[in-house]
């Protein structure tokens, strides 16, 4: 019979075979060196029946030494490894670009290459955008007009650990700016990665390119965020279908969205018409657009050159909003984290489907929803 090998054998090592006291007397003399007993051969046909009895567990009746055989190894059966988690990269701080939406301003460059828009209301019932790339669109792609900083515009640089462009800032937020924890560049500081155009009238020309906004990067030098942006639903479910709406950023600033299924996106209506690149004239179309309602105040710290009284918007805490993508449209609750984008949930408890791409986010004022058509 074989055995198999231990833990610790050592293949080529003799093993002994110890034999009970009692077999050694049955097998030897009763005392060696006596000379009253002689040594008795026993006959063959006995040894080798003690040696197969041996051989077959049963006491050994003889002293020997045998050589091991190595053992044949037999199969383990091995658990299939779990697989490594592929870790998320860190994403880099974003740049955050303020870029004008009065009706002078208009065509903008830039508002589909962005990652992230945020609309909201300024003074006099305008609308302003804060554009987020993270990482920089193509070298030649322009972004512009850019223009000034608002108190919301700081919240969102500071959420979202970002550096700023912008044109300029009231007294008031100039003085913010120069204690905030972020970079900011203005067209002073930028060391000319902000350009002025000669097509297009000031102060509606100051821009910046895909080239110089990754320059500013590098004067920013900012390390990667600890947050990641949301996660993706290629085909969102449920909700309720939706051909188009309308956000009430303002009584003056009302843009239309239309669902184009053919696009993978919704188009924006301004009151000038169509949203269209001014370089291409393909329209903009936005994947994901997300009507978030906020408490939007009067700041009477703020004072534009026409003598309107600055808006502040509270980006924090938690509220409704509605989030249109698919071509559907989903009730939500947003709650805003200490960092990074919000968080919209469904009535279940489950995130809001966003899809990939683009993400605008309307701000409108608490109690405006967005109005379905």
């Amino acid at each position: 019979m074989e055995m198999q090998g231990l833990p610790g054998d050592t293949a080529g090592t003799d093993d002994v075979v110890s034999l009970p006291r009692s077999s050694q007397r049955r097998a030897g003399s009763s005392r060696l060196g006596s000379p009253r007993h002689h040594r008795m051969r026993p006959p063959r046909a006995a040894v080798a029946l003690l040696l197969v009895l041996s051989a077959c567990g049963s006491p050994a009746v003889a002293t020997r030494t045998t050589s091991a055989v190595p053992s044949t190894p037999t199969a383990t059966a091995l658990s299939t490894p779990l697989p490594t988690p592929t870790p998320v990269p860190a994403l880099a701080s974003p740049a955050m670009i303020q870029v004008e939406n009065s009706e002078f301003g208009r065509p903008q460059s830039g508002l589909g290459a962005a990652n992230l828009v945020y609309e909201y209301v300024a003074e006099g019932g305008i609308g302003r955008f804060s554009l987020f790339f993270f990482g920089a669109p193509g070298a030649t792609q322009q972004v512009g007009p850019v223009r000034s900083a608002r108190t919301v515009t700081l919240q969102l640089a500071s959420l979202y650990h970002a550096f700023l462009s912008y044109s300029g800032a009231s007294t008031y937020i100039t003085g913010l700016l120069r204690r905030a924890s972020f970079p900011s560049f203005d067209e002073t500081t930028a060391r000319g990665n902000l350009f002025r155009i000669s097509s297009r009238a000031a102060p509606h020309n100051l821009y910046t390119n895909g080239q110089h906004i990754a320059a500013l990067a590098g004067l920013a030098h900012l390390a990667p965020v600890g947050y990641q942006l949301w996660a993706r639903t290629t085909y969102p479910v449920g909700g309720v279908p939706i051909d188009a709406f309308t956000a009430n950023v303002s009584p003056f600033e009302q843009p239309h969205f239309t669902w184009a299924p053919h696009l993978g996106g919704f188009t924006r209506t301004e009151s000038t018409g169509p949203v269209l690149d001014p370089a291409t004239g393909a329209p903009l179309v936005l994947p994901t657009v997300i009507v978030q309602q906020v408490a939007v105040t009067t700041d009477p710290r703020v004072v534009d050159v026409a003598g309107h009284l600055g808006v502040d918007h509270r980006i924090t805490g938690t509220g409704s909003a509605q989030v249109f993508t698919g071509g559907r449209g989903y009730q939500a609750t947003w709650t805003q984290p200490p960092s990074g984008p919000p968080q919209f949930t469904l009535a279940d408890g489950t995130a809001a489907p966003i899809s990939p791409g683009e993400v605008w986010i309307s701000l409108v004022p608490i109690g405006q929803p967005a109005v379905v058509t």
